[in-house]
């Protein structure tokens, strides 16, 4: 059998959220992300330690790492997922009803039979009646299970309160919020000094690209994007730098 030369690279992009005039997050993906899968890699990978990999690391994404790790960042979602229940807007609730239930629903919904059951009644119900039928436990347990869905498996199973509150299921308290926003930024703050100790040892590479990750073919000519999409909204005049694509 002939050997394969297998390079095995990860991508690490997301895209700059943070509203450069206003220092707000507009999206939560990164923090979302950074919390179920980029810790996590890095810790599968050290269970096979015969196996090497390189991991792009975008900047921009690098930059929003380090912001949320210093836990210093304004992100509305995290705070109205966190914010008192009883202190809840109307506002707040429309948001929790319209972000609550943004993620894979067989696979990290559905552990929870109570965020299935939430889930269920605003879909027969409609947002604006659930809003008006929830009581405080209703949106309690809401606020914890949409945030408890995105921690990292090694969390949700050997942190004690992280597996603790995973095994509740229900009935959730404020302090038991509490507890879970602090484990929240403490796996944010250990994103990237992980990277950095597999790279020291070098069982991974670490690569970047320029700092937003530009699309080189628009790059070249933002007219390109009409092949694909003949209706898009496109810069007049062009934008056309193959310099720096090259």
């Amino acid at each position: 059998m002939n050997p394969i030369h297998l390079v095995i690279l990860w991508h690490m992009h997301q895209p700059q959220y943070r509203d450069p005039a206003t220092g707000t997050y507009v999206l939560p993906w990164t923090r979302l992300h950074a919390l179920k899968d980029y810790w996590g890699m890095i810790r599968v990978l050290k269970e096979f330690p015969q196996v090497h990999s390189t991991f792009n690391v975008v900047p921009s994404l690098g930059a929003q790492l380090e912001e949320y790790a210093s836990g210093h960042f304004d992100e509305p979602w995290f705070a109205t997922a966190f914010r008192p229940t009883g202190a809840l807007t109307p506002e707040d609730k429309a948001e929790i009803l319209s972000r609550a239930f943004q993620l894979n629903h067989e696979h990290l919904m559905a552990r929870w039979p109570r965020f299935v059951e939430l889930f269920q009644w605003t879909q027969a119900q409609g947002h604006e009646r659930a809003a008006q039928t929830f009581g405080e436990r209703d949106w309690r347990d809401l606020q914890l299970l949409s945030q408890l869905a995105w921690m990292d498996e090694e969390y949700l199973t050997n942190d004690p309160v992280v597996s603790s509150l995973a095994q509740k299921g229900s009935d959730y308290s404020e302090q038991d919020k509490a507890e879970l926003c602090s484990k929240q930024i403490e796996l944010l703050s250990r994103v990237l000094p992980e990277y950095r100790q597999a790279a020291s040892t070098g069982q991974i590479e670490i690569s970047a690209t320029p700092f937003y990750h530009p699309i080189l073919p628009l790059l070249c000519d933002t007219d390109i994007a009409r092949i694909s999409n003949p209706g898009t909204p496109l810069p007049n005049p062009a934008f056309r730098h193959p310099e720096d694509a090259r």
